[in-house]
């Protein structure tokens, strides 16, 4: 069967298709999942694309703040999502917009809030020092091209609009690059306020291609070396060094469009390499996926979804509204995308919020029919009363009948680079603050990366005094006694050894106690592997016990 090239008709060329493959009808050998798919006529592949692609959807120099790329979220060996996810710090309010109360969502952490333009640190009342997160936990990109919309709630359409030009280049089958256009821009993912593809596009020109990072597969090592930056690989590509929102995007797509996993067990079934699955478990589950358990209605096979979006009761309709957002059609609250199941053991959390940990509680959760019904359930989620024995299948069959020892082992096409962000910071708090007030502190901002040739390297301040003067202060050594000694002037302890004290940078906080210091790092390689060390001092009369001045723990920061 060939891959649906979707147009104007998608959506019944997509039922028509489906139809075609009920599981009544769907049998071993009938219908493997077309690979290679279909690409846009406006965007077919390329010599050396996908490793372009693949270097810019790994390239954590695409965010504003170097911490995050796009792969940052969207991790192989985690089906294709983000792993972070049972971490603590990945939870986000939901509609009550309080932190730590029963309707948290799971979902991804993006940046530190920042203003892109202007070039400083943000306040943020819900998520304070630490990284903003996501609503949604973020769906796997792996199989996505068979998608003909993306996201939870399908936003990202088949007709893509380039960002810088407002043209549609791809009227249809372009979703990938469509949803590819969004997180840079975001201000909670990767490009904080005001961030534009001027912006992007600019700072790629200069940006070493993965400067951060490690452990480079061998094509993406053999691309870089013989094109050592950004403008040389577009050129070698599409010709020109220019770099656009539409290169980028274009790019990016082709590479993801790579991602298939289809070796799964079930896979070898479809296919017809394997008559039964390998265990009686793993076949009962089979069974129960395609009839009682009531699965492939909206899980069809081979996709393993329905090009549809579904209200399956996970929280409350009110608490994230899902299709609806996207449509405004009432008909449509609470519904979200049909995931696909392959490799849904590896993805930490499932469900659009992230609520259900294990692919056991996944299928516990339908077997009790859903957990909440405002009206809108789908019709399909039903309680299914299944045995133990039944739900052992089920899961059996799920976790290891459908998961790709390539994704898992992150094998080729599943190879990545090891970003900055998997490894240890570079940058240490260590010493003490002074209270500012009863209980009140102020924090150092060090979550950016000092990298050579980065230029929009900041340190933040968080403090508790508005409109407040401030004194970052940095020097190549920390206090040398090893316990902060209280300045001579003041009794406020000081982190930094004064001896090689070599800047002190007057600024003020904003209405809401953040201050910021920028740093361009130059691109000398001396300056590889030197440490600095870095203090706020703020002056507030309110803060009394200091006799009106108050400092930040120290900020240990080693450039790479």
């Amino acid at each position: 069967m060939a891959l649906l090239k979707l147009s104007a008709m998608s959506s019944l060329a997509a039922a028509i298709v489906m139809a075609s493959l009920t599981p009544a009808t769907l049998a071993q050998g009938d219908a493997p999942m077309p690979n290679p798919p279909t690409f846009p006529d406006e965007n077919p592949p390329i010599p050396n694309q996908d490793i372009l692609g693949k270097f810019l959807f790994w390239e954590e120099q695409v965010s504003v703040d170097n911490t995050v790329a796009c792969g940052t979220c969207h991790i192989h060996e985690a089906g294709g999502s983000d792993p972070r996810v049972v971490d603590p710090g990945s939870s986000a309010p939901g509609p009550d917009g309080i932190l730590g109360t029963e309707d948290d969502a799971i979902g991804s952490r993006g940046i530190v809030r920042v203003d892109a333009a202007a070039g400083v640190y943000v306040h943020n009342g819900v998520f304070g020092n630490g990284a903003q997160v996501t609503p949604r936990k973020t769906p796997t990109m792996i199989n996505a091209v068979y998608f003909n919309e993306l996201f939870w709630d399908g936003r990202a359409p088949e007709a893509y609009t380039d960002p810088q030009t407002g043209l549609v280049e791809i009227p249809y089958l372009g979703a990938l690059e469509s949803q590819a256009a969004g997180p840079p821009l975001s201000d909670v993912e990767m490009g904080g306020v005001n961030q534009s593809w001027d912006r992007i596009a600019d700072k790629l020109v200069t940006a070493k291609p993965l400067a951060l990072g490690t452990d480079l597969p061998p094509e993406m090592a053999d691309f870089l070396a013989n094109f050592p930056s950004y403008p040389a690989m577009f050129e070698e590509v599409y010709g020109t060094p220019e770099i656009t929102s539409k290169r980028i995007m274009f790019a990016i797509a082709n590479y993801e469009r790579t991602l298939i996993s289809d070796e799964t067990v079930l896979d070898s079934f479809l296919k017809g390499e394997i008559d039964t699955f390998p265990t009686p478990g793993m076949q009962l589950g089979f069974d129960l996926f395609q009839g009682a358990a009531n699965c492939a209605t909206c899980h069809t096979l081979p996709f393993a979804m329905d090009f549809d979006y579904h209200n399956i009761g996970v929280r409350p309709d009110a608490d994230d509204i899902g299709r609806m957002e996207v449509t405004g059609d009432p008909a449509d609250i609470a519904k979200f995308k049909t995931p696909n199941i392959r490799n849904a053991k590896l993805r930490g959390a499932l469900f659009h919020n992230g609520s259900a940990a294990t692919v056991r509680e996944l299928v516990e959760f339908y077997d009790r029919g859903g957990d909440f019904n405002d009206g809108n359930l789908d019709e399909n989620i039903i309680v299914l009363n299944l045995t133990e024995a039944e739900i052992d299948g089920l899961v059996e069959f799920i976790e290891d009948g459908a998961t790709d020892p390539r994704v898992e082992n992150r094998l080729h096409p599943f190879t990545r680079p090891t970003l900055r962000s998997e490894l240890p910071s570079l940058n240490t708090s260590y010493g003490v603050a002074s209270e500012a007030g009863p209980g009140e502190f102020a924090t150092i901002l060090g979550n950016q990366v000092a990298n050579l040739g980065n230029s929009d390297y900041l340190i933040g301040l968080n403090s508790p005094s508005p409109n407040a003067p401030a004194i970052m202060a940095l020097s190549f050594l920390p206090d040398p006694s090893g316990t902060p000694l209280p300045d001579p002037r003041n009794p406020v302890p000081v982190n930094l050894d004064l001896g090689t004290l070599v800047l002190r940078q007057a600024t003020m906080t904003d209405a809401n106690g953040m201050g910021t210091f920028a740093l361009p790092i130059n691109n000398n390689p001396v300056l590889a592997g030197l440490n600095f060390y870095a203090q706020w001092f703020v002056y507030d009369v309110a803060a009394v016990a200091t006799g009106g001045v108050y400092g930040t723990e120290g900020l240990e920061v080693t450039i790479l």
